[in-house]
């Protein structure tokens, strides 16, 4: 009997082990199910984000070429809505102009009819070549089911000078050997080389400035100010970001302000200059020839000054502030941080 009893239960385990085991497998094959329809929904899923881009817009190109004669002391033109512009000079006295217009919008055919909207212009007189891009004036042009942009790129005379305007796109010009002005509302500006002057601007982007000869105005709202290897006098200013002045080399005047960002000079200083250099939120560094000779004006209202200069001390010593003359004197240097400090040192 008790052996009887004793198999009853073995079976009414094996059967509840068997149970427990065909269970587990249907729920597992219901967990595969699961997951290999979320693969599937998700290989969907993507594909769709893929593709949607593709599916909502389309785009058209199209290539514009034109030249006009110009003297080779001539001056260039050319104003952009939406774009790049880049300027380069060859021996020709002529101004060859190569754009690529490009829209953008639901249907090819509404990205051609966008792009047949905007002009571009060129007309030529006497010692001038001006370019300008002309979109619609209808404000339901802007900013619906329409993005059209061109971007340029000018050869110019040699000696001929130029003013290149952008609202939204960089700016570059290479080797003018003309008075350069490049001003942008969203970009970058960009000059390499240069015989004459240079006014280059932008409200948000970097400026940058490399191997010119002459005088250069420099500014930014939002972005650096950089310029390395230059001759003339400099005057760079910008509110949020940093400005460094490398290698300058023949300057009578510097001017280098920041609001917020830092403050860096590297070159020479004449007896006969005014340099001054100045942030309100960021360091001052001044690297200076060995053997110059200068007289000195540096304050740091929340931070240190310091100099590696032997200096005649004038006034009282603090390490706030500091005036006095260094070998002869000459050179007349202001450097001031309100939240930052001020370095003077020597270089090579």
């Amino acid at each position: 009997m008790k052996t009887a009893m004793k198999e009853i239960r073995i079976g009414q385990k094996m059967r509840k082990v068997r149970k427990n085991i065909k269970g587990e497998k249907i729920m597992r094959k219901k967990e595969r199910s699961k997951f290999k329809g979320f693969e599937i929904g998700l290989i969907l899923l993507l594909g769709w984000l893929l593709v949607l881009p593709l599916a909502a817009e389309k785009r058209y190109e199209q290539k514009f070429e034109k030249t006009e004669n110009l003297s080779r002391d001539g001056q260039v033109i050319i104003s952009n809505v939406s774009g790049d512009i880049k300027v380069l000079v060859w021996k020709e006295d002529k101004v060859k102009i190569e754009a690529i217009k490009r829209a953008e919008a639901s249907s090819q055919s509404k990205a051609k009819e966008n792009m047949d909207k905007v002009e571009i212009q060129v007309k030529a007189e006497p010692g001038l070549v001006r370019i300008e891009t002309k979109y619609p004036e209808s404000k339901r042009f802007f900013g619906g089911d329409s993005s059209v942009s061109v971007d340029y790129t000018l050869w110019i005379p040699e000696k001929a000078s130029v003013e290149a305007k952008s609202v939204s796109g960089d700016v570059r010009v290479e080797q003018p050997g003309g008075q350069v002005k490049a001003n942008t509302v969203s970009g970058d500006v960009t000059v390499i080389g240069g015989k004459k002057s240079i006014a280059a601007k932008t409200v948000s982007g970097d400026v940058r400035v490399e191997g010119a000869e002459g005088d250069c105005d420099l500014g930014s709202v939002s972005g650096d100010v950089y310029a390395s290897r230059v001759k003339g006098s400099v005057e760079a200013e910008v509110v949020s970001g940093s400005v460094r002045l490398l290698e300058i080399s023949e300057a009578q005047r510097v001017s280098a302000k920041s609001i917020s960002g830092s403050v860096e000079y590297r070159g020479q200083v004449y007896s006969d200059g005014r340099y001054q250099f100045k942030s309100h939120s960021g360091s001052v560094t001044l690297v200076l020839p060995a053997d110059s000779s200068f007289e000195l004006e540096a304050e740091a209202f929340s931070g240190s000054v310091s100099t590696e200069f032997p200096i005649e001390i004038i006034g009282k010593i603090s390490n706030k502030e500091i005036k006095g003359k260094v070998n002869k004197g000459g050179a007349y240097i202001i450097a001031k941080a309100f939240s930052g400090n001020v370095e003077i040192r020597k270089g090579s």
